[in-house]
């Protein structure tokens, strides 16, 4: 956020320079580093963006998250955003809040600040590189979230058929809820293509990184 969101992209190439140089033990084990833009950072600056990826290693994946409404309309800005991506291999990262905003917030004690905090934006659905991010912002109603994960198993499933290696990000409202969403989703998806079980993983504790 002190790098992206709250510069917007001025002038951090020697802090982004430090930032990923102290990455760099890291670099066989990370998963997409996202970017993630404030809410009003529209096409006019999208030349800042440019710079970034310019200066983004490509051993690093990288995602973009956007916010402002006008890269949602399918217009002249998401254009523009969309093949900027696409040239420097990075991708979009895709912001499901269709469960989060399924029900008013009045429904569930909890919801309230989630409303507030998370953008109301359409869902696009598209892969403008080689590894999908989708951030999906659960309900508290599991039924909800079921509902709302059913097409994304068949999409999920094809960009592993067609090799590419999709990240899934969970949310819930507080986030109490959010390990237990990723683990009943990872076991939705693992029904529809081969997928590790998670108890291959002893205690799902984390790859060890050094």
């Amino acid at each position: 956020m002190t790098l992206t969101a709250e510069p917007r992209l001025a002038d951090i190439e020697a802090a982004l320079d430090g930032f990923l140089e102290a990455l760099a033990p890291l670099h066989d084990r990370l998963g997409p580093m996202m970017v993630q833009l404030p809410r009003d950072f529209g096409i006019e600056e999208l030349p800042r963006l440019e710079s970034l990826l310019c200066r983004w290693p490509a051993e690093i994946p990288c995602a973009v998250e956007v916010r402002h409404s006008e890269f949602f309309h399918k217009g002249t800005a998401e254009i523009a955003l969309n093949r900027l991506l696409i040239s420097h291999g990075v991708d979009r990262v895709m912001l499901d809040v269709r469960p989060l905003f399924s029900t008013p917030p009045a429904a569930r004690p909890g919801l309230a600040t989630a409303h507030r905090e998370k953008p109301r934006r359409p869902l696009h659905v598209l892969s403008t590189a080689d590894r999908p991010l989708v951030r999906f912002i659960g309900h508290l109603d599991p039924a909800i979230n079921e509902r709302y994960f059913d097409a994304w198993i068949s999409r999920l499933a094809l960009w592993i058929k067609q090799g590419k290696t999709p990240y899934l990000m969970v949310h819930t409202p507080d986030n109490r809820q959010a390990p237990e969403l990723a683990r009943f989703l990872h076991a939705r998806l693992a029904e529809a293509c081969s997928l590790p079980s998670l108890a291959d993983f002893p205690g799902e504790a984390q790859t060890a990184l050094f």
